[in-house]
């Protein structure tokens, strides 16, 4: 009697365990970035009006795997993306064509695209998660219609220095 009561709990153990990892999964997959493909990521852009982000890669390239490492894994920066624009990763190796399209020719490589598809800018290299977090801002409010970026980071800074101080 207490062996067949034994074996019930561990059952109940068991089949309990197998339904966490799935619900593990479901809350980590909203703590990645949304990656997609080039030619869905293009038509996500025009169906969503959401403004383009293509980080094109290579799998040699050291500082694309400390930017994934460090900025892709950024809360913030994750959270960021995901809601304000299409993520596209792109190795360049592989979609070559694609890679000429943008002249992505040193690695890591992103390109910042409206709504429409069209380029705004890129800017190649390891871009740290404060800078991209900036980056990202500036492109979404469209504040790249109006101003330099060396602006906006001056704005922001200057935005900062008149904010209350938060130490009482």
């Amino acid at each position: 009697m207490k062996l067949t009561r034994i074996i019930g709990a561990m059952l109940i153990i068991c089949m309990a365990w197998t339904t966490v990892p799935e619900l593990v999964f479901s809350e980590s997959e909203s703590k990645q970035i949304a990656w997609t493909g080039y030619q869905e990521g293009m038509e996500r852009m025009k169906t969503e009006s959401k403004k383009g982000f293509l980080h094109f890669y290579t799998t040699w390239c050291t500082y694309c795997k400390v930017m994934n490492k460090n900025t892709f894994t950024d809360a913030k920066v994750i959270q960021y993306l995901n809601e304000n624009f299409i993520p596209v990763y792109i190795n360049a190796e592989v979609d070559t064509a694609v890679a000429r399209t943008y002249g992505a020719n040193k690695f890591p490589f992103t390109v910042f695209l409206d709504e429409g598809g069209a380029a705004i800018g890129n800017r190649p290299g390891y871009i740290q998660p404060d800078m991209l977090l900036d980056m990202l801002t500036y492109l979404h409010t469209d504040d790249y219609k109006a101003i330099t970026f060396s602006a906006f980071l001056e704005k922001k800074k200057d935005l900062k220095a008149l904010e209350p101080s938060k130490s009482n």
